[in-house]
């Protein structure tokens, strides 16, 4: 006969399952009713999930504030295509972690395509001063952080000053991380064209964070 302490974690674990499918059956109720355009079921599982899509966010990206943009993109989605889920491939919960995953990983791609526009821009190729007239290395500290952020908010500038067409290229070339190939399909235009257009627009973003630098450094 068994014991009733031998029993005890049996019983905890049948209590635990129940527990989880009841979980289970709440969020599946509540994204039915997100698929109906009911807002306050969307608040109802960002009240019971958004700590968890937070943390895995932020464990990826260790950075708090891109985590929070990533969290509301991922609800936002939720909102805005609650058609794609499908109950039937997994539960609510796996199904944000999954997309959570997904669109934490574009926003990793997307930084390292703005850091190589930076190293093709000159920016990290001793083209542009650092603070105190030299370059920026890489884990320069602060100083070299400071410098960073305004490398970034520099190409923001430059990248308003291309032509559209040239623009255009740049952006889906290494925000969008498409190739050239698929940026030609997009914009319908021959692949030398595209090639060329992001080969200027490289060089008038140099020029431009040149010209711009060299006015700041002048006695």
């Amino acid at each position: 006969m068994q014991s009733k302490g031998a029993g005890e974690p049996a019983a905890a674990r049948a209590r635990a399952t129940a527990a989880a499918a009841d979980d289970a059956r709440l969020d599946e109720g509540l994204m039915a009713a997100i698929r109906r355009g009911d807002a306050s079921a969307l608040a109802g599982l960002y009240d019971r999930h958004s700590r968890l899509v937070f943390a895995l966010c932020a464990r990826m990206l260790r950075d708090a504030t891109e985590a929070e943009e990533v969290l509301q993109e991922v609800f936002w989605e939720v909102w805005r295509k609650a058609d794609r889920y499908e109950a039937a491939r997994g539960a609510p919960r796996a199904y944000l972690l999954k997309l959570a995953r997904s669109r934490t990983l574009d926003r990793i791609r997307r930084r390292r395509r703005r850091d190589d526009l930076s190293a093709r821009a000159g920016l990290e190729q001793g083209w542009l001063p650092g603070p105190g007239g030299g370059g920026v290395a890489p884990h320069a500290g602060p100083e070299g952080d400071a410098f960073a952020a305004e490398q970034r908010t520099a190409i923001g500038h430059a990248l308003r000053t291309l032509p559209a067409e040239q623009r255009r290229a740049v952006m889906l070339s290494f925000f969008d991380g498409m190739s050239h190939r698929e940026i030609a399909a997009a914009l319908d235009a021959p692949l030398g064209t595209i090639k060329t257009r992001i080969r200027k627009g490289l060089l008038r973003l140099r020029d431009y964070l040149l010209s711009e630098y060299e006015e700041e450094i002048e006695p």
